[in-house]
C-alpha cells in the first residue's frame, strides 16, 4: 500500500519516514499526482534545489508511465490586487515565496492554502481533486480589503514534448468570427504580441498528424529575430486573442492533456503559451490566468478547472470532455 505524507505548515519540503517524495501523492485509476507546496526541494534531473515551485509537481497515467511535466510543475506563480496589499506585493512571485500549505482533504483530494498577507493582497484555497482521467482544480480567492480587480497566474512547464503547440477555438483581435487556432511563441518573451497563431483544422486528425514542422528548427528558448522569421515562414502571425472558447489542448506523445475552464460569473480566464520552460525548446511553458473585477473585503469567488489527461481518441473526444464540464455537473475529478 502506498504511503502517504500529509504536510504541515512549514514541514512541506520534508520527506517521509517511508522515504516518500514530499507532498501528498495520489493515485485514482490509471492517474497518479503529487502535489507539493513551495519549499525547497531537490531536483535530480539538473541536481539542484528549486525554491518556490508548488502544486502539482507530476501527473502520470500508468500506461503513458512518464510524467506530464518537468521538475516545476504546475504551480501558483503569480497574483496581485489593485489596489496593492500584502506583505510580498512587490514581488512579481509572491504567491511562490510566501508561506503555502499543503494538506490531504479526502480520499482523492488535495488542499493548498496561502495568505494573502503574507502573500500579495489575496488569500488562496486551491482544492486538487483526483478523476479516474483528470484532475480537477477548485480556486477559491478574497481579500482582505476591498478591492477594484485581482489577477492570478499558473505556470505549465511540460517535459519534452514533441509538440509544443497548444490548440484552442478563439477570436482574435481584429476579426469577428470564432475559428481553430494553433497557438505557440517564437520564444520567451513576455510580452502579449509574441504569442503567435495559424489557422488549423483539428477535425479527421489522428494525434501525429497535428505537428506539421519541427518545433525545434523554428523555436528559440529565448525569442530572437531568427526565430520569429522562422516561425511567420511556418504561417504563423503575431496576434491577441480576444477571447476563446474556454478550453486550450496540447499533446504530449500520442496522450492529450486538455485545459477546460468553466465560465465563472465575475471575470473570466485567459491563456499564454511559451518556448521556454526549463531552459529547453521542448519543455514549453503551457500557462492559465484568472482576472476578476471589484471585491469586497472577504468575498470569496470559485473558479473551476479541469485538466483532462488520457491517450487521444479523435478531437470528437476532446470535445466531448470540454462540454461535460463547461455545462455542468460531471463530478469525476471530486
Amino acid at each position: 500500500m502506498m504511503a502517504f505524507l500529509s504536510a504541515v505548515p512549514g514541514h512541506g519540503g520534508a520527506a517521509s519516514p517511508e522515504g516518500e517524495l514530499v507532498g501528498v501523492t495520489l493515485s485514482r485509476g490509471p492517474l497518479r499526482i503529487r502535489v507539493v507546496d513551495n519549499t525547497e526541494r531537490h531536483v535530480p534531473i539538473n541536481d539542484t534545489v528549486q525554491p518556490g515551485y508548488n502544486g502539482l509537481a507530476s501527473l502520470i497515467h500508468s500506461e503513458q508511465g512518464r510524467n506530464v511535466f518537468d521538475p516545476a510543475g504546475l504551480n501558483y506563480e503569480c497574483s496581485s490586487t489593485s489596489p496593492e496589499a500584502g506583505a510580498r506585493k512587490d514581488l512579481w512571485n509572491a504567491p511562490r515565496v510566501a508561506p503555502l500549505t499543503v494538506e490531504r482533504v479526502g480520499p482523492h483530494a488535495v488542499k493548498l492554502t496561502q495568505k494573502g498577507a503574507e502573500a500579495a493582497g489575496l488569500n488562496a484555497e486551491i482544492v486538487y481533486s483526483l478523476g479516474d482521467s483528470c484532475v480537477d482544480q477548485t480556486i477559491t480567492t478574497w481579500p482582505d480589503h476591498d478591492i477594484d480587480s485581482s489577477s492570478t497566474f499558473w505556470a505549465s512547464y511540460m517535459n519534452l514534448v514533441q509538440n509544443t503547440s497548444l490548440f484552442l477555438r478563439g477570436v482574435l483581435e481584429g476579426e469577428a468570427e470564432p475559428r481553430w487556432l494553433e497557438m505557440t511563441s517564437a520564444g520567451h518573451r513576455g510580452g502579449e504580441k509574441d504569442v503567435f497563431f495559424r489557422p488549423f483544422e483539428p477535425q479527421g486528425k489522428a494525434w501525429h498528424e497535428f505537428l506539421t514542422d519541427n518545433p525545434v528548427r523554428r523555436q528559440a528558448i529565448v525569442q530572437t529575430p531568427e526565430s520569429v522569421a522562422a516561425t511567420e515562414s511556418a504561417g504563423f502571425r503575431a496576434g491577441r486573442l480576444e477571447s476563446f472558447d474556454n478550453f486550450f489542448f496540447g499533446f504530449v506523445d500520442d496522450y492529450v492533456l486538455v485545459w477546460v475552464f468553466r465560465q465563472p460569473e465575475d471575470g473570466g480566464f485567459r491563456t499564454w503559451i511559451s518556448s521556454s520552460g526549463m531552459g529547453a525548446v521542448r519543455r514549453p511553458a503551457w500557462d492559465f490566468g484568472i482576472h476578476s473585477g471589484p471585491q469586497k473585503a472577504g468575498e470569496r469567488r470559485t473558479y473551476h478547472v479541469r485538466l483532462v489527461h488520457k491517450r487521444f481518441v479523435d478531437i470528437a473526444d476532446v470535445l466531448e470532455e470540454i462540454e461535460r464540464f463547461q455545462d455542468s455537473g460531471d463530478r469525476r475529478g471530486g
